[in-house]
């Protein structure tokens, strides 16, 4: 994704920001999904590392296409002996160029281990985008199931203070036990608790989510999120048919063409390199010159390059054995977590539109109770007590569900 230059006032603004002079301030608006994403993809540190590999590969690609180096060789021999070998009488100098030869196309597959690595390398720079979209994404839920928990811890904070006030009135009036108040003030500072420890779930979830990119504090107040807008459930065979094209599964592909390009190149190494050589030699004893020339190649190379054939072959083979047992774990972990996303659904469902409307009506009724006397404190508790448990349960199911939907997309690439 491209990188957003900024404007000359933005840079200034940094700057000063970066002096002490001027502070930022937190986003009035609500932090969207794509906002979070593409802050991610921009700013990750994890992220940042992959361009660098892919530097060092490209100078490998760029090292793995050069021929072998020209040598130079000076000899100087029958020099400071005895005789008439006495300092640099009959001293014999040669001056040579060497070149290797490679034989077997050696260089042309060589690129094609390194270049294969670089596809490598792109693919998996995109499987660890696919990655910090996804806990991009997980966090960001998290972070809305923690926010409709403090609403709730609230709003339940809110109905114990209410109750907690008709108490000390029917006190007063002796229409109730003295018991009931302290029951009342219990419940009212657990209440109180409850929202602060909601308050804090909800800053460590708001840090958790602006350190995808970096950030050290969050620079948001709320986000843009509908917990309860609950993903649609496909079927299980179009999810099935896309694991296999998936990054992940692509990746597996590549690495495999890379080990067979490996295996070329092993055998290409087997067959033995010629090295050739030219240059001039002088005789000092007499004053000529004369033309030296040489060959070497080494003897019994094919057995030595058997080892380095069977390492290759072994690896391609391997990486083919991981890809089709990956694959069949991703099968079967999409039929899980399929089942659990339509299971959390429905739970969701039944809960939303059955069960919170019906207890919500029974609340109320028990309520009108309790202020007419028919009711003590402790079944209206009781009974809110139930209300809160439902709606914490749908906000699970809820979370639960996206979470579900996450991975089942991270399966299969989508």
């Amino acid at each position: 994704m491209p990188v957003r230059v900024p404007t000359l006032f933005s840079a200034l603004v940094m700057a000063l920001v970066m002096l002490g002079l001027v502070s930022l301030s937190h986003s009035a608006e609500p932090l969207t999904l794509a906002a979070a994403v593409d802050r991610t993809l921009r700013n990750n540190p994890d992220l940042a590392v992959l361009p660098t590999r892919k530097l060092e590969q490209s100078a490998r690609i760029e090292l793995a296409g050069l021929r072998p180096q020209l040598a130079l060789d000076a000899q100087l021999e029958n020099a400071f002996g005895s005789g008439n070998y006495r300092d640099l009488d009959g001293a014999e100098t040669s001056l040579s160029l060497s070149q290797v030869i490679e034989l077997g196309d050696q260089r042309r597959k060589r690129l094609a281990a390194a270049r294969g690595t670089m596809d490598s390398l792109e693919l998996a720079q995109t499987v660890a985008q696919l990655d910090a979209v996804a806990e991009t994404t997980r966090r960001y839920i998290e972070l809305a199931s923690e926010e409709q928990q403090r609403t709730l811890a609230t709003e339940w904070l809110a109905a114990v203070q209410r109750k907690t006030s008709e108490v000390e009135r029917r006190v007063k009036a002796a229409r109730d036990p003295e018991v009931e108040l302290v029951r009342a003030r219990i419940d009212l500072s657990r209440a109180e608790l409850g929202v602060r420890v909601a308050a804090d779930r909800v800053r460590i979830a708001q840090r958790k989510l602006a350190a995808m990119w970096g950030a050290m504090e969050p620079d948001f107040e709320r986000i843009d999120a509908d917990l309860f807008d609950l993903p649609n459930i496909e079927t299980l065979q179009q999810r099935t048919e896309k694991i296999a094209n998936s990054a992940d599964f692509l990746l597996f592909a590549t690495e495999i063409r890379q080990r067979e390009a490996e295996v070329a190149l092993a055998k290409a190494q087997a067959r033995a390199s010629i090295t050739v050589s030219a240059g001039i030699r002088r005789l000092e004893a007499t004053g000529d010159q004369a033309l030296v020339a040489g060959f070497s190649m080494p003897l019994t190379s094919a057995r030595y390059g058997k080892p380095r054939i069977a390492e290759a072959q072994a690896r391609r083979e391997g990486l083919e054995r991981e890809r089709d047992a990956a694959l069949i774990k991703a099968r079967a972990s999409l039929f899980e977590v399929a089942a659990r996303l339509r299971h959390a659904v429905e739970e969701a469902q039944t809960l939303r539109d059955d069960l919170i409307p019906r207890m919500d009506t029974a609340v109320k009724a028990t309520e009108y109770a309790w202020q007419r006397g028919r009711y003590g404190y402790i079944e209206l508790t009781e009974a809110q007590r139930e209300q809160l448990a439902l709606r914490l349960a749908l906000i699970t199911a809820a979370t639960n569900a996206h979470l579900y939907r996450i991975e089942i997309e991270r399966l299969t690439g989508d």
